[in-house]
């Protein structure tokens, strides 16, 4: 029979021991897998053009899911041909929000804000909507307001995804490893 001090060592080791694996399960379920992976980052790849079909802006922006994307954009002017004179061609500015929320797994709404003017046909109307896409599919959508006819395609891929680096790749990009 076990000395009433020996029954004590051991039964504080019992509690010891119950408490430490209590307490790695506790913070295991806190912070381990009963909470969900954060979704990577989004990249978006915009093609701006007007009614003519030139290309206006084509930038790509970095977001989170959730989270709004603003960009401000002022451009010097571009000349096509080199004979037209640079202080001859308008200077671009453009303000665009988007805000991408989860649709479903794999698909994304994102609402968008769009201010451009470039001196000439287009004097800064808001173009506002929404576009319903898949991760890595492109969409696009016609937008006129104030007189002004712009062509809008927006495709949206997650980090680390194949469509994101076809998007790099697009673009020549090499995607980090």
């Amino acid at each position: 029979m076990a000395t009433p001090r020996a029954s004590r060592l051991i039964a504080t080791l019992v509690a010891a021991s119950a408490g430490f694996a209590f307490g790695v399960l506790g913070t295991e379920a806190t912070f381990g897998r009963l909470r969900a992976p954060a979704p990577g980052p989004l990249l978006y790849s915009l093609e701006l053009r007007d009614k003519a079909g030139a290309l206006l802006a084509n930038p790509l922006l970095v977001g989170e899911q959730g989270a709004g994307v603003h960009l401000s954009l002022a451009q010097g002017p571009q000349a096509a041909n080199e004979a037209v004179p640079q202080d001859a061609l308008p200077q671009l500015q453009m303000s665009l929000d988007l805000t991408p929320e989860p649709v479903r797994e794999g698909a994304l709404c994102v609402g968008y804000r769009l201010s451009i003017d470039d001196g000439a046909a287009h004097q800064g109307a808001l173009h506002a909507g929404s576009i319903s896409l898949p991760l890595g599919e492109t969409r696009s959508v016609e937008l006129s307001e104030g007189g002004e006819q712009l062509h809008l395609e927006l495709t949206v891929a997650r980090a680390g995804s194949k469509a994101f680096d076809a998007l790099l790749r697009k673009r020549r990009i090499r995607p980090l490893t």
